[in-house]
This record gives structure tokens, C-alpha cells and sequence, in this order.
């Protein structure tokens, strides 16, 4: 019997224990066990593996001159002083109960045993994930302010388990700005961010792509000269920055940083008037001194900025950007300088991801460095390259387009996803001269780098370049949610632009949303199949996954009803519909079988008024009862009405299960 001390009988008082022995020389003291229960708290205890001890000075930088035994012994220190905290705040008081036997015995094991009858689960949960987060804040801290003093395989490996991998077949991407985001914040677009969490929430977003942090000679970012000042940025103060990425954090989404290093401006002229030298902006941790401090040596050989001293050309198919000096990213120094910046970006900042800007203008094989010497959760590039075109406009095969992004991909050794061009070129000239027909290859796959290497693909409708203020390459607005049916529907990891989930109304937003449950409720993987089932110029119908999950339908032509047995209704809008695969009925359990007594006859029916059959009770036995002194018997019984039986049936059941109580007491 399991109780709180309600309604049992006490506990016999236990005979008190006897004296302990003295022990024997050179034997242990015999241990006393106390009869009694005692009384333990229940608790949570999480290990940490890093700390930071403010106490603890590391020549300006917080940490002195750590050796391997000394950190060790810090992280031990702070495991054990944050694991007591932690159980301090999730003890569970009363968390077990007095198990007492049927002989009326206090049953010392089973009460010993916590009880899960007092804990609240939901609670448990919110608990462990608001502790974890606090255990990887404190090891990111750990490892910022040691990252110069760790060996960089030990400390990747730590930043590894820290930061995470993450499933491309959840992510979905929004870029966290536009052109003008950097005016319209008003200095601080960070805060503009941070208000907005609700909202992003609501869409299913996952990761936001921040503008560019640093210190920049164009207010949008994207000619960076002191990377390390990020004070110096039109969208807020790095204060501002680490707080917002705080609370994504605490909201379940990753902040990716927009990685701008294939030019940098020099803050400072040689002596031949040349914008050539480069100052880091690091000001208050000596141990970077040095780091980001370049100069004419780190600029390609020919490039208008160099001064000779370099030691590379620009590679065969490295792209030129005349805006800014190109970076020679063959040269060793810049590789370490970039990664210290990317590690840095990481620890102290609490970036997760890195989107490439401007990939074609070095090697991938350097941003396969650099993914590798910070181990982001993952990354996308930005190779922007030009399309093919005849007589009749865009081509209709882009399958060199697409090529050179695979192999961009595949140089990267697969560090770096890339943003699918080749898909936004496709689909909105698709869209807005309804040709449909577009969106299906040669061998009957979508087009894009979708149709080769989904997994590896970021599929957008705008960004701050196509669309936005600039509107170099834009998707025609009113088409816009349909090209969202399309690559929230189909392989790839879907990525969104801020001004159609932000600037353009709740109904555009909502309908985006709903694009993305679907997906989600779908259940389809980021590499899911595409079976095309109709690619005509004014209709598309694709179904997608294995077995098919979702089916879509563009285009102004009604694409009719599906199968109503297999799917139903998804989500829809102005030439656009989208089915989800029904989810099968839970099969109940089966019935137990009713136990036949021999005494029961088979029914007998009568037609009452109306045609329909009444069942009556068939004939039953029973000695003669006497209930609020009224004597039933079986006669009586047949004769009750239903809400008769129902009262008799309500007055019954409390003696039934108290009579079976006292029967198990008994045994």
C-alpha cells in the first residue's frame, strides 16, 4: 500500500539501534544502518566541463598563465560549485513516500525509492533544457577566454561539442535584414531583431543570417576593415549584439554571421598613399595582439592596393572585386588570423554559423579551411555567377550554371552548403511568364542544384542584392508566395527574406507560415525525392518523398482535387495548392472477450414502434438483495429503465471496490 500518512495506520516505532562495536585493531568500524527512514532530498546534479573564475587574471586577457593541470583543476572547481547550485534549485521536496505493508509493517526498501508521483514532468523538462543551455553558455565562456592558450585540435574538439552539428532537414534560413536595414534601425537594428522573436517563432524559423558585425568603410557592412570592432558596425554595438544572440539562443534558434574576407579596407596608407594597412580593432584582450594586423603582404600580387610584398596572385578563377584590396588567402599568416577571428566570433560573440559573401573571388578550397578550423554548425557560400541566355531569353538547360555550384560545393570537401541560384533564376521566370514547363529537366528532375545535390543546396526567392532596395535581380512581387510554395515544398533547405515575412503584411507572413507546417507536419527530409508529375506552361504537380508526404500544384490552370483517400488538404493560395499525406487512424485495441455465463440465454428482439430493434435484457440470477430498503430482485432488475439501472449501478460500485479493498487487505 503506497500513501502520504492519509488515512493508515502509524508506523511502529522502530527499536533503537544498538551501540556501534568497537572496531578491532587494524580492522574498519562496522557501519551502523539506521532502521529509520531517513529523510533525503532528491535532486539534479549537471557536471560542467569549463567555467569562468573572474578571480582568475591571464595577463589582461582573465585567465593567466594557465597550465593544463591548473585549467583542470579550474573546470573541476566549477563543476563541483555549479553542480551544487543546480541541485539547490531543482530539488523536489517530499519526493518520496511511506510504503507500508499489508501487515501494517513500514516497508523500509520501497520507501527509499524515490517516487515520480511528485514530480512534475513538464516542469523537469523546462528545467533540464534552461541547465543545459546554462552548461553550454558556460563552456562557450570557458573556451573564449582560453581559445589562445589551447592547443587548436583541443579546443576544436571542444567547440565541436559545444556548438553542435545541425539537421539540415529542419533548418529553415531567414535573412535577418535588407539594404537599408542598417537606416532603418536607427543604430540599433540588433534591438529591431530582438523584438521581433515572437514572430519568427510563429514562421518556424531556425536560423537567422545577421548582417555583417564588424567596423566598415559602407554602412551595409560589406567593406569591413577592423574585423575585431564590432562597436564600429551601423547595426548596433557588440553588446547589443551578444544580448540578442543570448536570447535566440534561449529561443531555440541559431545566429549565423555573414563572413566577409575576400577584401578587407586598410584603416591606415603606406607610404605611397596606398590603403594598404590593416589594424584589428581588438582592444581589450592582449593576447590576440597582433592578430588581424596586416599589411601590404596580405593583398594579392597585381592588385591596384599591393605593394609587392605579397607572395600570391589572385588563383586562375578568382573573381576580382575592385571596391576593396583582394586578400591573398593562399598566404598562411591571413588563414590563421581569419580562423582566430571565426573562433573568436564564435566563443565571445555566440555565432553558430557563417554564411561566405563573395565566394567566387578565392579558392573554395579556403572556405573549407575555414569551416574546419571553427566547426560551425554548418555554413552556405554565396557564388553568384551568370546565367545562360539565347534568343528567347533564359535557357532553357542551366546545367552549367549548376555545375560550377556543385563543384564549388565539392571543393569546399563538403563543408559548405550554397545558396541555389541556378533554382531563384528558374522558378521566377517560371512564374511570371507561366512557364511551368521550366521546372522540369531533361531527366524529369527539378532543375536547380535541387535536382542534384539537395542536401547541399539553400533554395531563397530574394535577398538583400536581388530584392530589397537595390532590386538587381528580383522576383516579381506578385508571384512571390508561389515561388515560397515551391521551395518550402520541394528538397533544399528554405531560406527567407526579411521584407516578405516582416515588411509585407501579416497575410503574406501567414501564408509563408503555413507553407512551413505543412513541411514540417510532412515530415520530408532535405534530400526528399521529386516525382514531376505535370510541367506544362500554365500547371506544375509534383509530389515529394518516398513514399510521397507532400503534392503541390502552380500555376493559374486548376490542377484538380487529389486522391481524397491518400490526401488532403495541405494549405492553398492564389495559384497555388498543397495536399499532405492523410496520417492513418490509430486502430483501437481490440475488445476483451465477454465471459459467457452458463446461465445467460441468447437475446430476444422486439420491433417497437418505428421498425427499430430493442435489445432486452437476457434472463439472470442472483439471490434477492435488499438496497436503501428496498428489496431487488432479478425480476425487478429486468423491469428497471436504464436511468434506474444507471442510480443502482452508481450506489453500488463505491461497496463493490471498497469490499475488494478489504478483501487484499485480508490476505
Amino acid at each position: 500500500t503506497v500513501g502520504g500518512g492519509q488515512g493508515l495506520p502509524p508506523a511502529p516505532t522502530p527499536a533503537p539501534a544498538p551501540a556501534p562495536e568497537e572496531a578491532k585493531k587494524g580492522e574498519e568500524p562496522k557501519k551502523v544502518v539506521d532502521s529509520m527512514m531517513p529523510r533525503l532530498e532528491t535532486g539534479v546534479n549537471f557536471g560542467l566541463g569549463a567555467f569562468v573564475d573572474e578571480s582568475v587574471d591571464e595577463s589582461g586577457d582573465g585567465l593567466g598563465p594557465l597550465n593544463n593541470a591548473s585549467s583542470s583543476n579550474l573546470m573541476r572547481k566549477a563543476s563541483r560549485n555549479q553542480s551544487h547550485t543546480m541541485a539547490e534549485r531543482m530539488q523536489r521536496r517530499s519526493s518520496r513516500h511511506m510504503c507500508i505493508n499489508n501487515d501494517g509493517v513500514l516497508n523500509s526498501d520501497m520507501s527509499r525509492v524515490p517516487s515520480m508521483m511528485l514530480i512534475d514532468e513538464s516542469q523537469l523538462e523546462e528545467d533540464t533544457k534552461k541547465y543545459t543551455e546554462e552548461v553550454e553558455k558556460l563552456e562557450r565562456d570557458s573556451l573564449n577566454i582560453m581559445q589562445r592558450r589551447m592547443p587548436s585540435g583541443s579546443l576544436l574538439e571542444k567547440m565541436e561539442e559545444v556548438i553542435g552539428t545541425a539537421n539540415k532537414d529542419s533548418i529553415v534560413l531567414l535573412q535577418g535584414f535588407n539594404w537599408e536595414s542598417w537606416r532603418a534601425g536607427a543604430g540599433d537594428w540588433y534591438g529591431v531583431i530582438g523584438k521581433s522573436i515572437d514572430k519568427f517563432k510563429h514562421v518556424g524559423v531556425t536560423d537567422i543570417w545577421m548582417p555583417p558585425p564588424s567596423s566598415s568603410v559602407a554602412p551595409q557592412g560589406y567593406l569591413p576593415s577592423q574585423l575585431f570592432n564590432l562597436d564600429g558596425s551601423k547595426y548596433g554595438t557588440q553588446a547589443s549584439l551578444e544580448t540578442l544572440i543570448k536570447t535566440l539562443h534561449e529561443n531555440g534558434i541559431r545566429a549565423i554571421a555573414d563572413i566577409v574576407v575576400n577584401h578587407r579596407c586598410g584603416d591606415k596608407q603606406d607610404s605611397q598613399g596606398r590603403w594598404n594597412q590593416f589594424t584589428s580593432g581588438m582592444e581589450n584582450r592582449p593576447s590576440f595582439a597582433g592578430v588581424m594586423d596586416w599589411g601590404g603582404w596580405a593583398i594579392t600580387l597585381g592588385d591596384t592596393y599591393s605593394d609587392g610584398t605579397g607572395e600570391h596572385a589572385p588563383g586562375k578563377y578568382d573573381g576580382k572585386f575592385d571596391a576593396a584590396p583582394d586578400i591573398d588567402h593562399a598566404n598562411q599568416k591571413v588563414q590563421q588570423s581569419i580562423a582566430i577571428w571565426l573562433r573568436w566570433l564564435q566563443l565571445q560573440v555566440g555565432f553558430d554559423c557563417w554564411r561566405f559573401d563573395f565566394v567566387k573571388g578565392y579558392s573554395a578550397e579556403y572556405v573549407g579551411l575555414y569551416c574546419k578550423k571553427s566547426a560551425p554548425a554548418w555554413a552556405v557560400g554565396e557564388l553568384w555567377g551568370d546565367m545562360q541566355y539565347d534568343d528567347n531569353g533564359l535557357a532553357a538547360n542551366q546545367d552549367r550554371h549548376r555545375q560550377d555550384v556543385t563543384n564549388w560545393i565539392n571543393a569546399t570537401d563538403k563543408q559548405s552548403t550554397a545558396f541555389d541560384f541556378t533554382t531563384k533564376g528558374i522558378l521566377q521566370e517560371a512564374c511570371k511568364n507561366c512557364q511551368y514547363w521550366r521546372l522540369k529537366d531533361a531527366s524529369g528532375k527539378p532543375p536547380g542544384l535541387i535536382g542534384w545535390m539537395p542536401k547541399y543546396a539553400v533554395t531563397f526567392i530574394d535577398n538583400h542584392d536581388t530584392g530589397s532596395t537595390q532590386r538587381h535581380w528580383p522576383f516579381p512581387d506578385d508571384k512571390v508566395v508561389v515561388g515560397y510554395a515551391y521551395i518550402c515544398t520541394h528538397p533544399g533547405i528554405p531560406a527567407l527574406f526579411w521584407d516578405h515575412v516582416m515588411d509585407w503584411g501579416e497575410n503574406v507572413r501567414n501564408q509563408i507560415a503555413d507553407l512551413l507546417r505543412v513541411r514540417r507536419e510532412s515530415g520530408i527530409p532535405v534530400d526528399a525525392p521529386v516525382k514531376i508529375i505535370c510541367a506544362d506552361a500554365d500547371c506544375y504537380i509534383a509530389e515529394i518523398g518516398s513514399p510521397a508526404a507532400l503534392r503541390v500544384a502552380l500555376g493559374p490552370r486548376h490542377a484538380g482535387d487529389a486522391d481524397g483517400s491518400y490526401w488532403e488538404q495541405g494549405c492553398q493560395g492564389k495559384e497555388y495548392r498543397v495536399w499532405i499525406h492523410k496520417k492513418p487512424a490509430p486502430t483501437p485495441p481490440p475488445a476483451p472477450p465477454l465471459a459467457k455465463s452458463p446461465a445467460a440465454k441468447s437475446p430476444v428482439h422486439s420491433s417497437p414502434k418505428g421498425g427499430a430493434k430493442a435489445e432486452t435484457l437476457p434472463d439472470v440470477s442472483f439471490p434477492d438483495i435488499t438496497v436503501d430498503g428496498v428489496k431487488l430482485t432479478p425480476a425487478k432488475l429486468k423491469a428497471m429503465s436504464k436511468q434506474e439501472v444507471e442510480q443502482l449501478v452508481g450506489k453500488l460500485e463505491p461497496l463493490l471496490s471498497a469490499s475488494k479493498l478489504a478483501k487484499a487487505l485480508k490476505k
